[in-house]
């Protein structure tokens, strides 16, 4: 049975693929984006082009802190919001920690509240494996000793306590996912397979930080998608925490072995001095997700680089 949904920061990476699939399956979307300067606002708008063709497809340019103006621009009944927006990058959020406060924790109350104003029972967010930090692995959504070791982990953690909070006061539906490492088509600019492929296709040099062993679990995008799409159907407890990752870490050495097989060329890099603030290696429990959600990531790291890269010559070159 199709749905109405919102989404948050729907013209961004994960954003733009999710309200393509969802409106594939007949789903009706409002889309909230304000085109975030993070990085390109052309590159937004390219994601979202074909979803605009789509009659059940509405988008509203907004900022996600502005309450008040998406409550009247908003109307009717809807089913989930998906809150994917956010100040995203880790180390940028260490230069810049008021800021990510601002939006990511203030924006996901604004939309919490919006949610319940609009009677909305079903409330997905979009977590980070990040909060983990440093903790044992692999990572499990049981372990309550969190401490991240950045502000933007330190948001994303915030920003799930209020969301029980808010569950618990209002009856709401919260249900936390913490993305692992997500990669694909569309992807972010900052991220680290964006920039060995750009490295390696404009033959110039890589810097990494560290020697190439710290490992995540990277997972595909339409794995991630996919584990949104059962989270909307959930329906069995009120607040519910779910690791969405691939469950396999990979280090970046062997990242980059795999973009040198797949390309037939060879990455020169710069090994530069590690910084504070990021886990050596991250990696997911998906033990829960499977049992509760019937999660199951179906693209392994080969293949899923695979198809990011036959993207990245066609959209990038």
């Amino acid at each position: 049975m199709s749905k109405r949904i919102i989404v948050t920061g729907g013209a961004g990476f994960i954003g733009s693929n999710l309200c393509d699939y969802l409106l594939s399956k007949g789903n009706e979307i409002v889309c909230i984006d304000n085109f975030d300067d993070y990085y390109s606002f052309t590159l937004k708008q390219n994601n979202i082009k074909q979803a605009l063709k789509n009659p059940n497809f509405t988008f509203i340019n907004e900022d996600i802190k502005n309450k008040n103006k998406l409550s009247k621009i908003i109307d009717g009944e809807f089913d989930a919001v998906i809150h994917l927006a956010a100040k995203a990058g880790v180390r940028y959020s260490i230069k810049n920690p008021i800021v990510y406060e601002e939006i990511n924790v203030q924006g996901t109350k604004s939309i919490l509240e919006l949610a319940i104003q609009k009677n909305i029972e079903q409330f997905i967010f979009a977590s980070s494996s990040s909060i983990y930090g440093n903790a044992p692995t692999p990572f499990d959504e049981n372990f309550t000793d969190l401490k991240p070791i950045n502000p933007y982990a330190q948001t994303k953690l915030l920003s799930e306590q209020i969301g029980k909070e808010y569950s618990e006061k209002y009856n709401l539906r919260f249900i936390s996912l913490r993305f692992f490492s997500v990669y694909g088509p569309r992807l972010r600019p900052d991220l680290v397979m964006n920039k060995i492929a750009n490295s390696i296709y404009k033959n110039e040099k890589l810097r990494i930080f560290g020697d190439g062993s710290t490992a995540r679990d990277y997972t595909y995008v339409d794995d991630i998608v996919l584990g949104i799409d059962k989270a909307l159907n959930y329906k069995n407890t009120k607040f519910e925490v779910f690791n969405l990752g691939n469950g396999k870490p990979v280090k970046l050495s062997e990242i980059i072995q795999i973009f040198e097989k797949e390309t037939n060329k060879k990455l020169k890099i710069n090994n530069i001095e590690p910084i504070n603030g990021e886990s050596e290696i991250t990696w997911a429990n998906n033990k829960k997700a499977s049992e509760l959600l019937g999660f199951k990531c179906q693209t392994d790291i080969e293949h899923g680089i695979k198809n990011y890269l036959t993207w990245y010559k066609n959209h990038c070159l």
